[in-house]
């Protein structure tokens, strides 16, 4: 029997040791059992409150579905999840493929009857422990903001709720400098070139590799009033979707902030402070009125391949490294002439792909295939049902040769054969359509491919509003984005993987799965 373990810690009172707490109980129960430990899974550091945000849960969920092994183990179920309506369905899905579930600790096992009952039970009360948790420390933190006392948070110049001298002079030269009319882009290249350690030097940058002072940074300094003393408590709060667990910031009615004067901590005077507020907020509001939005048509799409930032339209004629341009962040300071860049790469589709002739011809061989689609999905329709009805009852009588013993066949063979009848069970659900599109959604192309050549034009003609919806279009065909890579000569080779279909999708007759 092969036997997987999963473990989770969420919290900082909780340690790698509580991981491997856990690991040792259930590998102690599958020796009991004679069972044979085949891959553990594990999440550290994270919230049970979603799925979305665990690789861990995700990767045992995935290896479950492949059926690499027979049993889940956790110490109990709140490791699986403290939501209650994620727990029963996840239990659900590995049940339905045959997976048993046990908590060694809680006496869970999904092969007994009621086992339901008691994954309900389990999940309604971790969500109500993770409610009350939630409660009692948004209550403390309360009582501490109203008492003057630290509430935790990190900021550039402060240390253990002490101002750090080292970081405190850098953040009152950030302040002197702005506010004497340095823009916060130099002042960002300015402390990368000294070699200046930024506030996310130490931060993962598996997202992003360039790491340094940004413009955005030295911004978010200049915006702080703790650096002028005033402590700011219950401004916002993160909350978590309960389906993908990424957190959105939501701001607080003003009524409800917790505000202090904590002279202790003060690294600028109230008159530097005001003197870069005034060069700031006129910055703010410009921000504000340009809706944050790309202006150009490659905006979003041009991708910096030495640290993985945008390439921005940096003026009206050039586009450049987000990460170089903010503060030197990256070494890569290749420039490129916008209407040049653009006018080479996306030319071709609006004199090309979307001329009128290629798209009827595309219209015409699309009406084609599906009208041949339609008289298959016909004749299949009678043959689908007996063949899956035919699969359906080979896996009960393989599942229940596997479980009963087979003199005539080793285990490993029947495991395989029930794959493969579960593997050609989905090729053919996979064949039956949920609604067969009709072919008259061909006829949508022509129009369709002539507002996107409108669009595609103005935009690159500098129409803001038309390059923002062409955008759309040109994101999926360039399969999401173009990568930019310096070559010797000083130049940029771009880098992309054509998505020919995007069309299709952009008219709604392909989808994104």
């Amino acid at each position: 029997m092969k036997t997987a373990i999963y473990s989770r810690f969420s919290t900082d009172r909780q340690t790698d040791s509580s991981i491997a707490d856990q690991v040792r109980v259930c590998t102690e129960y599958a020796e009991r059992q004679g069972w044979k430990v085949a891959a553990r899974f594990e999440d550290q550091g994270i919230s049970g409150a979603a799925l979305g945000n665990r690789p861990g849960v995700l990767k045992l969920r995935e290896a479950a579905l492949a059926r690499r092994f027979d049993v889940v183990l956790v110490t109990d179920l709140s490791r699986l999840s403290r939501s209650n309506g994620d727990l029963s369905t996840l239990i659900d899905r590995l049940v339905n493929k045959g997976i048993r579930v046990i908590g060694c600790q809680d006496g869970f096992d999904s092969d007994r009857k009621g086992h339901k009952l008691q994954a309900g039970l389990s999940g309604i009360i971790g969500e109500a422990f993770r409610e009350m948790i939630k409660d009692r420390t948004y209550t403390a933190l309360e009582s501490r903001a109203r008492n003057k006392r630290a509430t935790g948070g990190r900021a550039y110049g402060y240390r253990d709720g002490r101002v750090d001298q080292v970081e405190a002079a850098i953040a009152r030269e950030i302040f002197e400098r702005f506010a004497a009319g340095a823009s916060t882009r130099s002042i960002a290249a300015d402390l990368n070139q000294r070699n200046i350690s930024s506030p996310g030097a130490s931060w993962d940058r598996s997202i992003r590799r360039a790491s340094g002072w940004m413009g955005s940074g030295i911004r978010v300094i200049a915006l702080n009033p703790r650096y002028k003393g005033e402590v700011i408590w219950n401004q916002s709060e993160w909350r978590k979707d309960p389906d993908s667990g990424k957190r959105q910031r939501i701001v607080r009615p003003r009524s409800e902030w917790i505000i202090h004067i904590d002279e202790s901590l003060r690294i600028v005077s109230n008159g530097l402070w005001d003197r870069a507020q005034q060069r700031m907020r006129p910055d703010l509001a410009e921000a504000h009125r340009s809706g944050g939005k790309p202006k150009y048509l490659l905006s979003g799409i041009l991708k910096c391949d030495v640290c993985g930032s945008h390439y921005v339209g940096i003026s009206k004629a050039m586009y450049g490294c987000s990460s170089h341009v903010n503060g030197a962040a990256c070494t890569n300071g290749v420039r490129v002439n916008r209407e040049k860049v653009e006018r080479i790469l996306v030319d071709p589709i609006k004199d090309d792909l979307l001329t009128p002739a290629r798209v009827q011809r595309m219209a015409a061989e699309g009406q084609a295939y599906y009208a041949e689609r339609v008289r298959t999905m016909q004749t299949r329709a009678t043959e689908m049902p007996r063949e899956l009805q035919e699969l359906d009852a080979r896996i009960v009588r393989l599942r229940e040769r596997l479980k009963q013993g087979d003199p005539d066949m080793a285990a490993d063979e029947i495991q395989a054969a029930i794959d493969r009848a579960e593997v050609k069970r989905r090729e053919l659900e996979a064949q039956q359509p949920n609604a067969i599109q009709s072919a008259k959604v061909f006829s949508m192309l022509p129009k369709a491919a002539a507002l996107y050549r409108q669009q595609i034009a103005e935009g690159l003609d500098g129409d803001a509003r038309a390059a923002l919806k062409a955008r759309v279009f040109l994101r999926d065909w360039f399969g999401g984005k173009i990568r930019l890579v310096p070559d010797a000569a000083g130049g940029l080779m771009a880098h992309w993987e054509i998505n020919q279909a995007a069309l299709l999708k952009a008219v709604g007759v392909l989808s994104d799965t």
